[in-house]
Order: structure tokens, then sequence, then C-alpha cells
């Protein structure tokens, strides 16, 4: 409970689930604290065979 906002730039897939990110962010925010989030979400076909070639 030590941040009333919270940032977070692709870093989700540093954790094991999702469920594990969520609750490390909750975890450090305040109550009513805020969450943005940016990451990247490639769609199916071409575009996530170039993420996995990376």
């Amino acid at each position: 409970n030590s941040f009333d906002k919270l940032t977070a730039l692709e870093c989700a897939f540093h954790f094991d689930t999702r469920e594990d990110f969520f609750a490390e962010a909750f975890r450090v925010l305040q109550p009513g604290g805020r969450l943005a989030i940016a990451d990247c979400l490639p769609r199916v076909g071409r575009e996530i065979n170039f993420w996995l070639r990376v």
C-alpha cells in the first residue's frame, strides 16, 4: 500500500501469470489507487510469428 498511482509499461510478461501480475500491482497500490498498463498484444497470424522470433 505504498503508491497511489502505478504505471506498468511492457512488464507484465515478467510474471508467471496475469493473476500474479495483478496481485503484485494491487499489493503495492493504496486502496483506490490507479493502475495504468501498456503492453504489446500481438494479433494472431503473421504478427504473432514475428514476436515469437524476437
